[in-house]
């Protein structure tokens, strides 16, 4: 599956680029992603350590409150 963000195939590429997190539809200044700190490549999005979940990845902390970005909240409604 090819990364909108990056614009590379999810299960080669080292990383996504690191993308400003927009929290609370933009109501503060986006905040820099938390780059993945696990052994080996995340079981989701495959990113190595060091480098930023793709897009929607399982594994992807929140920058605001630490918990799981997907379902914390801190993002806001669409």
């Amino acid at each position: 599956m090819i990364c909108d963000n990056c614009e590379q195939e999810m299960l080669t590429a080292a990383s996504c680029i690191a993308v400003p997190i927009s929290i609370n539809n933009g109501r503060r200044k986006p905040l820099d992603p938390i780059p993945w700190d696990g052994d080996g490549r995340c079981h989701d999005c495959n990113a190595l350590p060091g480098g930023f979940h793709h897009p929607g990845c399982d594994m992807e902390r929140c920058p605001s409150c630490g918990g799981q970005l997907i379902s914390c909240g801190c993002l806001g409604e669409e």
